[in-house]
């Protein structure tokens, strides 16, 4: 079994594969609404704090063992450790993808130490509502475009392993290493490989 961060929906976690429920737009503004957001922040700033670690640059609410469409997007994320913009979306929508796709390393708080190198759109069109329930549309690229893709991807009951089909581009990564892994692209050709069972196995899947 993974070791999951206090708090955090472990991998094999039902939650994780269920397609997240809809918050009503009558509900966006609502008290309840409201202190699911504070949940998701109160875990996330912390994970955000240490660049000798995995530095969160994205939450959806189903990775804290909330089944709701809400996910968080720190919109200055570099991909090296860089963050400090962290946004609320609820009942987000990718509604344009670019047809130009580009490869980078994803990893997960809910994957445990499994990272790997994912192909994804270079550009997308996303719409959802802020927490006042206004209606925002915003288009983003890069890495930040992938950190949209990846949470949405939890809303619908997806990790980013499942777009990953060949196991040498599926890695295995302590937290130590990840320093390494991150800020000098080592994970271009990273030697430990994590092959689908061991994936399986981390996730508490009986083969």
């Amino acid at each position: 079994m993974a070791v999951q961060r206090k708090g955090f929906a472990a991998p094999n976690d039902p939650v994780l594969v269920k397609t997240a429920e809809k918050i009503p737009v009558k509900a966006i503004a609502s008290f309840k609404t409201k202190k699911i957001i504070e949940k998701m922040l109160a875990f996330a700033y912390p994970e955000q704090s240490d660049r000798k670690r995995p530095v969160l640059v994205g939450l959806a609410a189903p990775q804290v063992k909330l089944s709701k469409r809400i996910i968080l997007v720190d919109v200055k994320a570099d991909g090296y450790g860089k963050v400090g913009d962290l946004r609320v979306y609820i009942n987000p929508e990718i509604t344009w993808k670019s047809k130009e796709q580009t490869e980078w390393y994803e990893g997960c708080f809910s994957t445990d130490r499994v990272c790997g190198i994912v192909s994804r759109p270079t550009k997308v069109k996303v719409k959802a509502y802020n927490p006042e329930g206004k209606v925002v549309t915003e288009t983003h690229e890069g890495y930040v475009a992938r950190i949209f893709q990846h949470e949405i991807d939890h809303l619908n009951g997806k990790e980013f392993v499942g777009h990953i089909t060949d196991d040498e581009k599926l890695h295995w990564v302590e937290d130590g290493q990840f320093p390494e892994y991150r800020d000098k692209e080592a994970w271009r050709s990273w030697p430990v490989k994590c092959p689908r069972e061991r994936w399986e196995k981390t996730k508490g899947i009986s083969l």
